[in-house]
């Protein structure tokens, strides 16, 4: 196997699948020798192609990553007190997650307008914010296979986008087999299908519909079948 590493990176979605091993499995797999997680629940696309391409300058040795990419409305901001280089001050401002480490001048209100603000943007954008994800996807995809390093790029649970998928802006994402299905497969709502147990959320929880609802910690076989089948019959690492 040309590639000694797998690294995996996303948001909630992928941290939860890490954390019940989905990673060691998928390697495991893929005859692959270690995996590692970077996920970070609450991440943005942003910082998932971001800390990606970071990872991969310092890697030592061919890496595969496999990336699910989260919902293309999501955004963040350098509001934090820093916490590690690697990271530096970025969150997203939405989640509160993150608001014991913001910065003393960002406040609630702050958080509140960025969110209006960012809502008036949203209107009429999503095409165009898809195209300039889609070029940053192809971007990073391109450079990592520059220098011997592979990805899989997938989307987790956004359904936002899918219906404008057919627009011309947004043709070169069936350009790449590194974007599963043209950025039309989602994850979530796949295994739901397959009849994958979703997590349980805490009372009082806002309501998250079934085929977006997180996996249980620990199911990931349907996943890592899929995706398996996926890298061999497009020979994603050859």
């Amino acid at each position: 196997m040309k590639y000694k590493q797998l690294v995996v990176n996303g948001c909630s979605y992928m941290h939860k699948y890490a954390s019940g091993l989905g990673h060691v499995n998928l390697k495991i797999k893929l005859g692959i020798a270690s995996a590692q997680s970077i996920s970070i629940s609450g991440s943005a696309n942003n910082r998932i192609l971001r800390t990606t391409l970071k990872h991969s300058y310092s890697a030592k040795e061919p890496t595969f990553y496999v990336l699910g990419m989260t919902f293309v409305s999501r955004l963040e901001l350098p509001i934090c007190e820093e916490e590690n280089a690697f990271e530096g001050r970025w969150c997203n401002p939405q989640n509160q997650e993150f608001k014991s480490r913001w910065q003393l001048h960002w406040t609630d209100q702050d958080s509140e307008q960025f969110v209006e603000t960012k809502l008036k943007s949203e209107v009429y954008s999503i095409v165009d914010r898809t195209e300039d994800l889609m070029y940053r996807m192809l971007s990073v995809i391109n450079d990592l296979k520059s220098r011997g390093h592979q990805a899989l790029l997938y989307q987790q649970a956004d359904t936002l986008y899918q219906e404008h998928l057919h627009d011309p802006k947004l043709a070169l994402l069936n350009s790449c087999p590194e974007i599963v299905h043209g950025f039309a497969w989602r994850a979530t709502a796949y295994q739901y299908e397959q009849g994958v147990l979703g997590s349980k959320y805490p009372d009082g929880s806002p309501y998250v519909p079934p085929d977006m609802t997180h996996p249980e910690q620990g199911h990931h076989e349907v996943l890592n079948t899929y995706l398996t089948n996926y890298i061999n019959d497009h020979k994603i690492l050859q």
